[in-house]
């Protein structure tokens, strides 16, 4: 399969559609084609130009892409766990006496804490949606790349590559103490806009 040599974009790239489809880091395929990660940006970016045997590595990955690239299965839809609405706040009593100017800089603190709290809880999403395309991924490649005739060498190759993908996939799988902290998090985060729901409730009565 003919690459240009361009400075395309590293989207525009078969490297990167290969990478994003698999969920495969610049490391991981380096690896495969027998280069560093640093060497794949550059062939992504298209400041550099695979070898003929770095593009037929390349082509055994690429024809597991879905159609029209490959003849591989499409990728399910992947979504980061949806993230619950703050509980509705219950009607407060009259509060006339209370001070307004400690309830709006409490409101503050909080507004800021629950922002960054759903900040990271929608950035550890993504690294969940990641993940799932990892595991997704490596069984696709574990499927599609020892079928069929090859030789010993080639073989042994990808039987290598894929051990260590294996490994990687699993070790990058959060454990159980942070999927706990994360739903501690998540407890958090509620907690932090049902507070600040309450304290607008009680200013909107000042």
């Amino acid at each position: 399969m003919a690459r240009p040599l361009t400075n395309a974009e590293p989207s525009h790239s078969l490297e990167a559609a290969v990478r994003a489809h698999f969920g495969l880091t610049q490391e991981a395929l380096g690896r495969y084609l027998g280069t560093s990660a640093p060497y794949i940006g550059h062939l992504e970016a298209g400041r550099r130009r695979a070898s003929a045997s770095q593009n037929k590595l390349l082509d055994d990955l690429a024809r597991l892409l879905p159609p029209p690239e490959g003849s591989g299965p499409p990728a399910p839809v992947f979504d980061k766990p949806a993230l619950p609405a703050a509980p509705p706040v219950p009607v407060l009593p009259s509060t006339d006496s209370l001070p307004a100017a400690p309830l709006r800089q409490r409101q503050r603190q909080v507004l800021a804490q629950a922002a960054r709290l759903r900040l990271l809880l929608h950035q550890q999403g993504k690294g969940y949606v990641l993940q799932q395309r990892r595991q997704w991924g490596l069984g696709v490649l574990q499927a599609g790349l020892l079928a069929g005739p090859t030789d010993a060498a080639q073989q042994a190759h990808r039987l290598r590559w894929l051990a260590t993908l294996a490994a990687d996939v699993a070790a990058a799988a959060p454990s159980h103490a942070a999927e706990a902290g994360q739903a501690l998090q998540v407890v958090r985060l509620l907690a932090l806009e049902l507070e600040a729901a309450a304290l607008e409730q009680l200013l909107g009565k000042q």
